[in-house]
């Protein structure tokens, strides 16, 4: 008897060489028995997880049950090639050519997507002709397909010379059997690529960690190896990048890692400080003079653009560029030209260019102080996150600094640790940096507690206005008396340079000045300290 059967997969077509496919089983076909067996087999599937166990599980229960003499199950490739799976009795060598199976019977499975019961091969008009049937003396062939078409795998068995022919029923059985497997096995080969990609994310994330600790980033915090991630992604596709975050979160250390992750790691990195630039001088600075541009300019000079030509351009808090000079900046954005004070010749500069910035450049432009095309030109947004927002971080910081400023003598207890952690950090890692320097040199024992910290940590966050009243209060008295504390945390950490914590505040003189009236601080300190 030779029959093609309908796969284990709903709409594939039924054809039938010697049999009729509507012809109904006789009755009890699958018996006691193998009822008890498929249940026992769908409950091993059902736990199964890793697609190995899942496989060989199935090709021995149908070994127990339908009792071929040889067995195996094999993947197809995309390319159409079988590839072993789980074998029983039924060695395959590296050429399916010499495979001692008929690849006539998997073909036609793998080709049609129908199963196929040979009961007696040898008298099977579409098989019957195969060398491999009379070679290996195969007399009875039971193959099924796995998964819908295009087909991704088979079971294969097989009986030679007297042994059993397989029947109808086992046909019937071997269906139930592969529609069940092949829906956890999908669900397992699911399973398997999830825990590869968790590997290889786990791979990914160990060494982006190993990047960040090249250039001196430390942490392990989600949201910055994302930074970090997306940083280095942008680098080498040459894409521009606007770095934002708060004072001392480290966006130059951002900015050489973007130069080292490019393509143009071997040329200049030219960072732009554009708050030290002397305001008379900015033009200048970026873009060069020739002879004679102007009083100083006693021989022509390559500005900082073109200095960073075939390498990298890192323009430091450029939200503080002057508008005269933003119509210039955006210009060479734009074409790559630039002319250089007092001369008339264009000249063009291959540069990849990352930028960073503390403020808030919508609402500056907004306000008219910051153009929007130019924003748009500063490329994709990379949003470096502070200190307070990755705590964890912070006793890995504590032991880099430690290393540095002590070379691992001296170390923090978990209680000192704890203050540190529940800091907010507003100067982030740069302030963090300071206290650890500042302990190092002021402590004589190797083991730092809280008291040996700073006062300002020590007293740790200053109780809410709500209780101090005991009564609610309203939160613009609650935002005032934290922001009249953080001022004065600011002075003192300043020595009273006014100046400096101006900058470190990020907010002009005349805010600085009104808070002081407004929350009765005295005006003690000098412009440069103390």
């Amino acid at each position: 008897m030779e029959r093609t059967r309908r796969g284990p997969t709903e709409g594939a077509p039924h054809t039938e060489a010697t049999l009729d496919p509507a012809r109904p089983l006789p009755e009890g076909a699958l018996d006691r028995e193998r009822l008890l067996g498929l249940y026992e087999i769908s409950r091993q599937l059902l736990e199964a997880r890793d697609p190995g166990a899942v496989i060989r599980g199935i090709l021995d229960a149908l070994v127990r049950h339908l009792k071929p003499e040889r067995g195996a199950i094999l993947a197809v490739d995309p390319d159409g090639a079988f590839r072993p799976l789980a074998l029983h009795d039924l060695p395959l060598g590296p050429s399916p050519d010499e495979w001692p199976l008929s690849l006539s019977v998997l073909r036609h499975v793998r080709d049609s997507g129908l199963a196929v019961l040979a009961s007696d091969i040898r008298s099977a008009a579409a098989f019957k002709a195969a060398g491999s049937v009379h070679r290996f003396r195969i007399r009875s062939v039971l193959a099924v397909p796995l998964g819908p078409r295009p087909v991704r795998g088979a079971i294969y068995l097989d009986t030679r010379g007297d042994r059993r022919a397989f029947s109808a029923e086992d046909l019937e059985f071997l269906n139930a059997v592969s529609l069940h497997a092949s829906l956890v096995l999908g669900r397992a080969e699911d399973h398997a690529r999830t825990s590869e990609a968790l590997v290889r994310s786990d791979e990914r994330l160990q060494v982006l960690q190993e990047e960040l600790l090249r250039h001196e980033i430390v942490g392990r915090a989600p949201a910055l190896l994302a930074a970090y991630d997306a940083l280095t992604r942008f680098a080498k596709a040459g894409a521009r990048v606007l770095l934002r975050g708060e004072t001392g979160t480290g966006k130059e250390l951002f900015a050489r890692g973007y130069a080292a992750a490019s393509g143009r790691a071997g040329g200049a990195y030219v960072p732009v400080p554009i708050p030290a630039l002397a305001p008379g001088l900015v033009e200048s600075e970026l873009f060069g003079h020739v002879r004679g541009a102007f009083t100083e300019a006693t021989r022509d000079k390559k500005g900082r653009l073109e200095l960073a030509d075939k390498g990298v351009l890192f323009f430091d808090e450029v939200g503080d560029v002057e508008p005269a000079i933003q119509t210039k900046l955006l210009r060479f954005l734009d074409s790559g030209e630039l002319f250089r004070v007092g001369d008339t010749q264009a000249r063009r500069v291959d540069t990849l260019v990352v930028s960073a910035t503390n403020r808030p450049l919508e609402k500056d432009v907004e306000g008219g102080r910051f153009r929007g095309d130019l924003l748009a030109r500063l490329g994709h947004v990379i949003q470096v996150p502070p200190l307070r927002e990755r705590p964890d971080d912070v006793p890995l910081l504590v032991e880099h600094f430690l290393k540095r400023y002590d070379r691992g003598k001296k170390s923090f207890s978990e209680e000192a640790l704890a203050v540190l952690r529940a800091h907010r950090w507003p100067f982030n890692v740069r302030e963090l940096q300071q206290v650890v320097e500042r302990t190092v040199c002021l402590v004589d024992h190797d083991r730092i507690g809280p008291g040996d910290l700073p006062e300002y940590l020590r007293q740790g966050p200053a109780p809410t206005a709500s209780l101090a009243l005991g009564r609610p209060v309203p939160l613009r008295v609650v935002v005032e008396e934290a922001e009249r504390r953080h001022l004065l945390s600011v002075l003192e950490q300043t020595g009273g340079n006014r100046r400096k914590a101006i900058e470190l505040l990020g907010i002009s003189p005349e805010t600085f000045y009104r808070r002081l009236e407004e929350y009765g601080v005295h005006k003690k300190g000098s412009e440069e300290g103390g």
